[in-house]
């Protein structure tokens, strides 16, 4: 007696927002070492500071939350203590920060985050760490020798959402004032029960290097890519969100160099660049500050201004980011098909050597024909 077997169903690939399809735009090279290979990413202070910042914001948050301590601000020990914790956790992963400036910095930005940042976004937040996901098609292009073979039809996309903001009586408090001016002047108004998406980012904001070519390289309509295509995501299933807001958190706590490359846009008064007004104290300050001396203190509506990023959520601009992410996603299969073709790695994966940030975070760099070029 023979008995049949059952057909095995084939799998949809599933490819996560940041860890594959962001990562791949960056270098498709590194992202196959790392992704597929499991080789570790460089232990830079850049990875530290980022997961110190955001992992501190977001433990500092939920413990809001539960009850576990009270609104902020918070006084330096409180804050010592969850640093001390969250230092502990990421060392527990092997990232851990070698240069103490950089710690000094770290510590220096999650005080004025949960300081000034908490009183004005903990009470707002209606969910955090919002798992999403949606069916996406892959594009339609011509089949070759190398991509025709094991070509799904769709796939997956995944993500997280770092928080959402619910729209209520709250929101019209002293204290979200910032946050209604900075959507007021996107022409965004909120109805009761609509929600924000909320990104937070521990870097400044991009504008100082829009137009370079460090904004061509690193990509500074990344951030706009990624909130959007969160955005689309949240939407299957629940409600699209009124806006997307990217929190700089840098810019709660400007570093020396951000403030000489705001003094220099504020003197030729670039257009790209959200600058104080001219005859504000802000402007004065930036005006009055010299290299090597102590960083001034900007005031804190403008700090907030330039902190919060307004992306409004159109039906266009989703468009555009989607077709961004979808054909990333064929790229990515497309090369896992060629090396399957070829055997070779090098010659399968695309490579990016032009961002001196992705370099230094890769450690395949040692052996990448692009890097040796240089």
């Amino acid at each position: 007696m023979s008995i049949s077997v059952r057909r095995l169903h084939p799998t949809q690939p599933a490819y996560s927002l940041t860890a594959d399809v962001q990562n791949f735009l960056q270098c498709g090279l590194q992202y196959r070492y790392a992704r597929t290979s499991r080789l570790p990413w460089s232990d830079s202070p850049q990875l530290w500071f980022g997961r110190f910042v955001c992992d501190c914001l977001q433990v500092a948050e939920q413990q809001v939350r539960h009850g576990l301590q009270p609104q902020p601000p918070w006084d330096p020990d409180r804050i010592s203590q969850l640093c001390s914790m969250v230092t502990t956790r990421l060392q527990a992963e092997q990232i851990v920060c070698r240069s103490r400036s950089r710690q000094q910095a770290g510590l220096q930005c999650v005080t004025v985050a949960i300081n000034e940042l908490g009183p004005l976004l903990f009470p707002l937040i209606d969910a955090a760490q919002v798992p999403v996901s949606g069916s996406r098609w892959f594009p339609t292009i011509a089949s070759t020798a190398a991509t025709e073979d094991h070509q799904p039809s769709h796939f997956v996309l995944t993500g997280t959402v770092p928080a959402l903001l619910r729209v209520t009586a709250m929101d019209r408090t002293a204290a979200a004032c910032p946050l209604r001016q900075e959507l007021l002047s996107h022409r965004i108004e909120l109805a009761e029960g609509q929600t924000i998406l909320v990104d937070f980012k521990s870097a400044h904001r991009p504008d100082l290097h829009r137009g370079s070519r460090r904004a061509a390289t690193a990509g500074s309509d990344a951030d706009q890519w990624r909130a959007l295509v969160l955005s689309w995501l949240l939407a299957q299933q629940t409600a699209l969100p009124a806006a997307a807001v990217v929190v700089y958190l840098h810019e709660l706590s400007p570093s020396a160099a951000a403030l000489r490359r705001l003094r220099q846009a504020q003197q030729v008064r670039t257009a790209h660049v959200l600058l104080p007004h001219p005859d504000s104290p802000d402007a004065a300050l930036l005006h009055e500050f010299r290299d090597g001396h102590k960083p001034p203190q900007l005031s804190r509506n403008f700090r907030l201004q330039r902190a919060f990023r307004v992306i409004p959520v159109t039906p266009a601009a989703l468009q555009t980011a989607l077709q961004t992410a979808d054909h990333a996603a064929q790229r990515i299969q497309t090369c896992r098909n060629q090396e399957a073709h070829s055997g070779r790695i090098l010659s399968a994966w695309e490579r990016n050597s032009h961002s001196p940030a992705a370099c230094n975070a890769c450690r395949a760099r040692t052996w990448c024909p692009d890097f040796r070029g240089r």
